[in-house]
């Protein structure tokens, strides 16, 4: 039997996954249907598998960063606040040096 070559979208790819992860679905039938290889069902089920594991990793590490990135938000309006401080003070001792 030969294989079509066309392209499917990642949406297509992983509903052929699930569906035939389904219970009580044979992977011959669903690879027949949609004109692949077994090797290829095989291969883009292991990539979605990957995906969705490196997504609940960066999911907790986001979570995480999420705080970090709240407190250097916090020491970046802190120290815009020095500077606009000594901003001042500088222009007020410039004006007393000119008087």
């Amino acid at each position: 039997m030969e294989r079509i070559q066309r392209r499917l979208s990642a949406e297509e790819k992983l509903r052929v996954v699930e569906e035939g992860r389904q219970s009580g679905a044979s992977i011959s039938e669903v690879c027949r249907r949609h004109q692949i290889a077994h090797t290829q069902f095989y291969r883009w089920e292991r990539l979605a598998r990957q995906g969705a594991l490196e997504a609940l990793r960066n999911g907790a590490r986001k979570a995480r960063n999420g705080k970090r990135e709240e407190q250097l938000l916090a020491e970046i309006a802190r120290l815009r606040a020095v500077v606009a401080e000594l901003t001042a003070e500088n222009l007020t001792l410039k004006r007393g040096l000119s008087i």
